[in-house]
């Protein structure tokens, strides 16, 4: 018997849709430990659109990406993945756009959580069943970054220049990148789902590579790594903060060891790692990569939501 399927045995993931109930709440919490490395540069902005967004923790300005850095992105190409396939996501679904609550049924609604803003019987929502971890840089700031010049342009492509014919005070500016090589942890935590709604979940984490801002000249720019799994009938208390609080006390930047470690003390023997994580990988990007193992998949989940929430839809 497998890793994942003592798992489900225990009573700690529903082994298909077909066995959850999406009006009840499970107590069911996966709980994914993610290495995020940068591979290009990245930018993430706060209020001020040059500066990249960053606290001071144990006396140093370290790099804050916020958890909507993450999850943006991660939505956005699962949904992009799953409209490759005709008939998962309803073709007049729009992102923050749904005014006809039946645009909700989909896998990705269910999973991200989504709102109808029609009016009336119209209107409604779907509550998230995943949720996002901040991330911190263990690096100082200045130490991980860099400034690049750029130009502000006119509608004509010349750089914008101000009526006494001096380059605009803004014309010109520095924009913080985060560079290449840097490592950030981060979780991603599931709330009563099933297998196939923890495969979607992992679809969306392995096949995202680009984060942050967009610019005409950034494209790939982080990589991920799945490293651990929990599962759990109570969300335990491990967080990027934690981890990265464990290794600025002890000035260790061996991030994998101590995400294992916390993981471990909190989740025993209810844990992916090593062999059995990538046995479940590999299981997931099968997946990912077979159009019709994925439209079956996706078929059930809408099916699941037509029953359960008849009356709803």
């Amino acid at each position: 018997m497998s890793k994942i399927d003592e798992i489900i045995e225990k009573g700690l993931l529903a082994r298909n849709i077909e066995e959850s109930d999406l009006r009840k709440n499970t107590g069911i919490f996966v709980k994914i430990a993610i290495i995020s490395e940068t591979t290009s540069h990245l930018i993430i902005r706060n209020n001020e659109p040059t500066e990249t967004t960053s606290e001071e923790f144990f006396g140093d300005e370290r790099v804050v990406i916020p958890a909507s850095k993450w999850r943006g992105a991660e939505r956005s190409f699962i949904l992009s993945w799953l409209r490759r396939i005709d008939g998962i996501i309803p073709k007049e679904y729009e992102r923050n756009a749904v005014q006809k609550k039946n645009l909700l049924k989909n896998p990705i609604s269910l999973l991200y959580g989504d709102s109808s803003t029609g009016q009336n019987k119209e209107a409604t929502s779907i509550a998230s069943r995943n949720y996002y971890d901040w991330s911190f840089s263990f690096e100082p700031l200045p130490e991980i970054t860099e400034r690049l010049v750029h130009n502000s342009l006119s509608d004509s492509g010349t750089i914008l220049m101000d009526e006494k014919g001096q380059v605009q005070r803004n014309a010109i500016y520095n924009i913080q990148y985060i560079k290449p090589g840097v490592k950030f942890v981060r979780f991603v935590t599931l709330e009563n789902v099933s297998k196939e709604l923890l495969i979607l979940q992992l679809i969306a984490i392995i096949g995202t590579t680009r984060y942050g801002a967009r610019t005409a000249i950034l494209g790939d720019n982080v990589k991920n790594k799945v490293i651990a799994i929990g599962f759990s009938k109570s969300d335990k208390p491990v967080s990027s903060y934690t981890i990265m609080e464990a290794l600025w006390n002890k000035k260790s930047n061996n991030i994998e060891e101590e995400v294992i470690k916390q993981m471990k003390y909190s989740y025993g023997d209810d844990l992916l790692i090593q062999d059995d994580i990538e046995n479940f990988l590999s299981e997931t990007k099968e997946v990912m990569k077979n159009k019709d193992i994925l439209k079956n998949i996706c078929k059930l989940i809408v099916q699941k939501m037509d029953f359960d929430w008849k009356e709803f839809f």
